[in-house]
């Protein structure tokens, strides 16, 4: 049985990292870039992993983990080399409903790490279930080539145009009869509502090569268009001067 593959939101989420090594310095920047509160408890740190005491990122508990520690975490992450301060981690932590990663420790772990690609707002993860970190890594290093500046564009016009669409649709819901509760908001007759495979369809050879070039605005036009929400279109059950506005 493989692991469930999930992004957990860990910004400015308690986390509790054991270990001050080579190891730690693996989990400490990832943890520190998506916002997490990171607290070492560690004797020791190398110095690469005391960079981040220093500058503030994270929290430093000078001294071996004792019994308590993990309380008030949402998150754990245990990075020794010592199978006895693995399982006494992962035992407190469990009994306290905290989920906990063990590096290369699997029976210490409720959730393994996936080798991950970022770049920009994609982040892409690959896992092979802790069978073959070689494997995890031949997978990252290709997907840093598929994940091109091309790939990127398209990720942050989609984003944006989506951010426009859905304020498209709160103003048609506002003027609207048959509002549903968010999500769709828009009910299923509404001509303003559009199907995800619209916005699946729009993404085109045409679109790509717009966006290879570097022409930002024709591609988004080309978007706006394929969508077809150039503007707001006023169905009859719109409320009566909403309507008159609109046609205003």
């Amino acid at each position: 049985m493989g692991y469930y593959p999930i992004f957990l939101q860990i910004e400015a989420k308690p986390v509790l990292l054991v270990g001050g090594g080579h190891v730690a310095l693996e989990k400490i920047g990832k943890l520190v870039e998506f916002g997490a509160q990171v607290t070492v408890v560690a004797p020791e740190l190398i110095p690469p992993v005391r960079a981040f005491i220093d500058d503030g990122s994270a929290k430093w508990l000078q001294r071996p983990y004792e019994a308590g520690d993990t309380t008030g975490y949402e998150l754990v992450m245990v990075a020794t080399d010592n199978g006895a301060v693995n399982r006494a981690v992962a035992d407190e932590a469990r009994a306290n409903g905290i989920l906990v990663n063990a590096a290369d420790d699997v029976a210490n772990c409720d959730f393994i790490l996936p080798s991950l690609v970022k770049k920009g707002g994609i982040a892409i993860a690959a896992s092979t279930s802790g069978t073959s970190p070689a494997m995890a890594r031949w997978l990252r290093e290709h997907l840093e080539d598929f994940l091109s500046d091309d790939v990127v564009a398209l990720s942050d016009l989609l984003a944006d145009v989506r951010r426009e669409v859905r304020a498209g649709d709160r103003a048609c819901a506002a003027r609207c009869t048959r509002i549903e509760v968010a999500p769709p908001l828009l009910c299923a007759q509404c001509p303003n509502r559009i199907p995800a495979d619209r916005w699946q369809e729009a993404i085109d050879d045409e679109l790509m090569a717009l966006l290879h070039t570097g022409d930002i605005a024709g591609a988004r036009a080309r978007l706006v268009a394929a969508l077809g929400r150039d503007a707001l279109i006023a169905p009859e059950w719109w409320r009566p001067e909403a309507a008159a506005e609109a046609r205003a």
